[in-house]
């Protein structure tokens, strides 16, 4: 447990005191004002509706770069065996990293709750639907943030760790975005496991323990990946 602690301290640390750190923060707070701004002078209204749209698309190209990083930079620079000669468990390396990465990406997200409190200077906010908004972002931030994680721990090379994340959560986007063309069977199956499709169903304010097991077993799944991957890793 204390490896665990201070492993996610470090990591909490360089996310949040170096230059890319920096850089992506800044950037996905940019992106994120950017498209909540088009959005309430397009259509006018006090709604966020358009903003949480848009957000897994934010989270689709800014999340590997959070998570790149994170293993790779370790099997490159040879960190990892040493790590791994320390009486340091595997599910403790994996769990500081995921957690420092999760810590980095609920900060940037309270920091977006300066948008619900603008609209509610602009008119009525239905608090208890952004909310819900808020916690399926989160909780697809926290599967996406465990995926990526997972394509850190397959290559020491961080900009293919980027690649490999991203191309596995283009994959899921788009076939939450094909499903309609979809046989009926297979609609239903999509509609049962794929993550974007329950994220959207909480959306609408309906928070059920359907959609939250979805997304809790799908970052458990990806974090026990990533620590077969290195338990492989150790033992070779």
């Amino acid at each position: 447990m204390s490896a665990m602690i201070a492993l996610c301290q470090k990591e909490w640390r360089i996310s949040l005191d170096t230059p890319q750190g920096y850089v992506v923060s800044i950037a996905f707070l940019l992106a994120s004002g950017f498209f909540f701004g088009s959005n309430l002078f397009l259509s006018g209204q006090a709604e966020m509706r358009g903003w949480f749209a848009v957000l897994p698309m934010l989270f689709i190209f800014f999340i590997p770069a959070m998570t790149m990083r994170l293993l790779a930079d370790e099997l490159h620079d040879g960190t990892y065996e040493l790590l791994a000669t320390m009486p340091t468990r595997t599910i403790d390396i994996v769990l500081g990293k995921y957690l420092s990465l999760l810590g980095h990406i609920t900060f940037l997200l309270a920091l977006t709750l300066l948008y619900p409190l603008t609209l509610m200077l602009l008119g009525n906010v239905d608090m208890g639907v952004v909310m819900a908004s808020y916690l399926a972002a989160w909780l697809l931030a926290a599967s996406f943030s465990a995926i990526c994680l997972y394509a850190s721990s397959v290559t020491s090379h961080a900009m293919i760790a980027y690649i490999v994340g991203l191309i596995l959560l283009l994959v899921i986007f788009l076939i939450s975005q094909l499903s309609p063309t979809l046989t009926p069977y297979l609609q239903d199956v999509v509609a049962m496991i794929g993550p974007m499709n329950h994220y959207h169903q909480m959306l609408r304010g309906m928070v059920s323990l359907s959609d939250f097991m979805l997304f809790v077993c799908l970052t458990v799944c990806f974090l026990a990946l990533s620590w077969f991957e290195l338990e492989r890793r150790r033992w070779r």
